[in-house]
């Protein structure tokens, strides 16, 4: 019996063929079968970890908290909250542990429609979307969000305000952050999968600088607190990894002239 990375590498490595129509339905519908059962069991096998996963989300608050000199707990203010609050963590964690298999099931759909050069960039592009969205939350986890409460607080302390958040509030606030810095990372990706597959160049991108810097400032402005820091704690990196996109792009434009005068 063929293992499932054996089963993939045929298809990476098979030719595209002419299938009618109800076979594609199908297969698409196989692979939305696949996708929800692998979302349903990474879901059911994140129930034990419901409470070290809050733990971890409320840690940068409660820390930042301690070191203000508060006594700080989150409240809830109808009797579902804490239960709705738990499925939205148990759930979000479900999907995230599921995105694998998601990509594989849905590459096992997709790849072997693709030429053999779009089958190569589709799969170094996931590998590296990967990296680059684990690296986006870690940034905004251990940098931007404890910078985030900090503000927060002290805009309360400047009021003369007691800060009594609701855990729904809150657990949307550092998700919503979470997630805003991992997609937004896959920016960078995206320039250099549009410029392997030749629909943009390094020249329309270095042209184009002044006005991506500023569609990454709006992007910033919308994914983040209403505070300048956070904001350019994520536009900074941003731009950073925009100009690296131009670099590898040139890089990638002289191999493949050198290639073109070689033959």
């Amino acid at each position: 019996m063929k293992n499932p990375l054996s089963k993939l590498r045929e298809k990476l490595n098979a030719e595209d063929k002419e299938q009618p129509f109800l076979e594609h339905l199908e297969e698409f519908r196989k692979m939305l079968i696949c996708c929800l059962i692998a979302v349903s069991v990474c879901t059911l096998a994140c129930i034990p970890l419901a409470r070290p996963l809050l733990n971890w989300l409320q840690a940068p608050l409660l820390e930042t908290a301690e070191a203000k000199g508060h006594t700080f707990e989150l409240i809830t203010t109808s009797p579902v909250e804490g239960f709705l609050q738990v499925v939205k963590v148990i759930f979000a964690t479900g999907v995230l542990l599921s995105l694998p298999l998601l990509i594989f099931f849905i590459a096992q759909f997709v790849v072997p429609g693709l030429k053999p050069k779009e089958r190569k960039v589709l799969i170094i592009g996931g590998f590296f979307g990967a990296l680059l969205f684990a690296g986006g939350v870690s940034l905004c986890y251990f940098i931007s969000l404890p910078v985030a409460v900090n503000i927060m607080f002290y805009f309360n302390d400047y009021l003369g305000t007691v800060a009594n958040w609701k855990i729904e509030k809150y657990l949307g606030f550092v998700l919503h952050l979470l997630m805003g810095f991992g997609l937004a990372f896959e920016l960078p990706l995206i320039l250099i999968l549009l410029g392997r597959l030749g629909l943009v160049t390094p020249t329309q991108l270095r042209e184009h600088r002044r006005h991506v810097f500023i569609g990454i400032l709006v992007m910033a402005m919308l994914l983040t607190p209403p505070d300048i820091v956070t904001q350019l704690q994520m536009a900074i990196p941003l731009y950073l990894l925009y100009e690296c996109c131009i670099g590898i792009l040139r890089l990638f434009e002289r191999r493949d002239k050198q290639r073109g005068t070689e033959e």
